[in-house]
This record gives structure tokens, sequence and C-alpha cells, in this order.
């Protein structure tokens, strides 16, 4: 028997999404009005679930192509660079640690060439996220890091 794209894809939303919703429920829902802290969790996995069994759904209906080779070095770049953003956002802020992670993770595609198109859009998506996280929702994300001092940067 052979896995789809389908079945794999929508098995994997379902899963993340049923793991997510279950920690979710530990914590006080709230009402739309005064959302408590697993307010949003609990949408945002329910969500992710629910477009898992879609896709699952559209699988059965619907040929889908087997997954003949599976890409296995990606499997551990992209996880590995969204590590390596967590540990890095405190000591480089959060633009820098953005644009490693865009440009690490876009490592993983098969026709990713590091060019000044790809660093442009990584420094850009660095600039939006800062604008957005920072400085809008204010979120407590240090723009520059505490090792750039350091440095004499």
């Amino acid at each position: 028997m052979k896995i789809t794209q389908d079945a794999a894809l929508g098995g994997l939303f379902v899963a993340s999404g049923g793991i997510a919703l279950l920690m979710a429920l530990q914590y006080p829902f709230g009402t739309a009005g005064r959302m408590g802290p697993g307010y949003f969790p609990v949408i945002v996995s329910t969500l992710l679930v629910l477009t898992g069994t879609g896709i699952l759904v559209r699988g059965r209906l619907a040929s889908s192509e087997a997954i003949v080779h599976a890409r296995w070095l990606p499997l551990l770049i992209v996880p590995g660079a969204v590590a390596l953003f967590g540990l890095l956002v405190e000591k480089l802020g959060l633009p820098l640690a953005v644009m490693l992670l865009t440009v690490g993770a876009a490592t993983a595609s098969v026709g990713f060439q590091l060019s000044w198109k790809a660093t442009s859009g990584a420094a850009l998506f660095s600039a939006v996220c800062a604008l957005v996280f920072v400085k809008l929702l204010g979120l407590p994300i240090p723009l520059v890091g505490s090792w750039l001092p350091a440095l004499g940067v």
C-alpha cells in the first residue's frame, strides 16, 4: 500500500492539530469579548484539524500522487532553521534571526540559489516582521540582540 501525498499531509495536519487542541484545552477558553489564554490556540488547532480532515477527504475522493521518493534532508533543515531561530532571536534580534530563518529554511528547496533576490526578499520579510510584531503588536522581542553591541555593531 502506497501512501499518497494527501494522506500524509492530511494525517500530519490532523495529528498536529489534535495534539495542539488537547494542549490548548488545558487553558481557560474565555469568551469572544474576553478571550482567555486558550481561546486562540483552540480556534487555530480546530481549524488545523478541519483542514487536515478536508485534505484526507479530498485524497479519498480524487486521485492523489503516491509518495515514491521522500527527500529527508529538508525534513531536518526546516525544523533545524526554526530551532536556530528560537535560540538566536534574543542574541541577534528579530530582524537578523528572521533573515537567518528565511534563508536557512529556503536552502531545503531544490531550486534555491543564494542571490540578491533571495537575500533582499529575506531582508524585506525581516523588516515586515519587525514592524508587525514589535512595533504594531508591541511584542517584547528585541530588534537588536544582546550579541550585537558586544561586537561593536
